[in-house]
């Protein structure tokens, strides 16, 4: 079974990097997708730098349901796991033992 990450983010550029790596170590993540949902930061290429394998740039801000919503019309995934972009101290067990 896949599993895809989905981030929404918004204006999260001093944390998205982070999450993004650990989301792509996790052997459990087959796909990280993150929805930039409207930032005006460097959020969206932060996430590219960290590997994110699908970057969506929304052009203003819809909301964190609609950025999750998007995401997940984005991936044929068996399995979706949303993490915030926010997150500090996340780490791949905290992705285990949720999955």
């Amino acid at each position: 079974m896949r599993v895809a990450a989905i981030v929404p983010a918004f204006n999260e550029q001093k944390t998205i990097a982070g999450v993004g790596r650990v989301l792509k170590k996790s052997p459990l993540i087959g796909e990280v997708i993150v929805i930039s949902d409207g930032s005006k930061d460097k959020t969206a290429p932060l996430a590219r730098e960290a590997g994110a394998d699908m970057v969506h740039e929304l052009p203003w801000r819809h909301g964190k349901g609609s950025a999750m919503s998007h995401g997940v019309t984005h991936t044929d995934a068996d399995i979706l796991f949303f993490a915030d972009a926010d997150l500090s101290g996340f780490t791949v067990e905290h992705i285990e033992s949720i999955v």
